[in-house]
């Protein structure tokens, strides 16, 4: 191969390598944290994106069957007042169409974190009370159940750096434990982060 056609090729091999690199898509990390005004309140809201998601396997009913819960730390800002929560959804891959409830009255929630027990309480407000238009969290099915239990940042920070982290879900008596299974302490770490650099 003469120097020219050698010059010829190396310049056409450099053509494609540009010409690939600009089409392929520019890969940016996903964001961990969305930062919000809500168009219908104007309350400023400040959630993770992946939420914690605990399950408990219910092949006594069905195969592959669960229930889960779904947790996601969230700031609501009304002009300075700043109020703390888990926000979240209680849902199961199990058909209950004979009206049988999945939360029902009398049900506790606790999360535990490297044994510390913290109960799971709400103040039976909707969202929209406390000045969130739209949910802040994806809602996981369509018969999801929304949560919204108070919580503060010393908790949510003992939970992100805590080995161990599970639910336990008491019904009359007895309690059966939801394990982690998709853990999005990441997003809680970051969650704590963007709240601490703003302010």
């Amino acid at each position: 191969m003469t120097l020219r056609r050698r010059v010829c090729a190396a310049l056409a091999a450099l053509f494609a390598v540009v010409l690939s690199a600009r089409a392929a898509p520019l890969i940016e990390p996903a964001e961990k944290v969305r930062e919000y005004v809500d168009e219908i309140t104007a309350v400023h809201i400040t959630v993770a994106v992946d939420p914690l998601v605990f399950a408990r396997e219910r092949t006594d009913l069905a195969a592959n069957a669960r229930d889960y819960v779904t947790l996601a730390p969230l700031e609501i800002n009304r002009t300075g007042k700043r109020s703390y929560f888990w926000s979240g959804y209680l849902w199961t891959t199990i058909d209950r169409r004979d009206g049988d409830a999945l939360l029902k009255p009398g049900d506790q929630l606790v999360l535990v974190a490297d044994g510390r027990p913290i109960p799971l309480v709400s103040d039976g407000k909707p969202l929209k009370e406390h000045g969130v238009g739209q949910p802040p969290v994806r809602v996981p099915i369509r018969t999801a159940l929304p949560v919204l239990f108070a919580a503060d940042l010393e908790v949510m920070d003992y939970v992100s750096h805590a080995t161990e982290v599970h639910v336990e879900w008491i019904r009359e008596g007895t309690s059966e434990p939801l394990p982690l299974w998709k853990d999005g302490r990441g997003g809680l770490s970051a969650f704590l982060d963007r709240l601490r650099a703003g302010r």
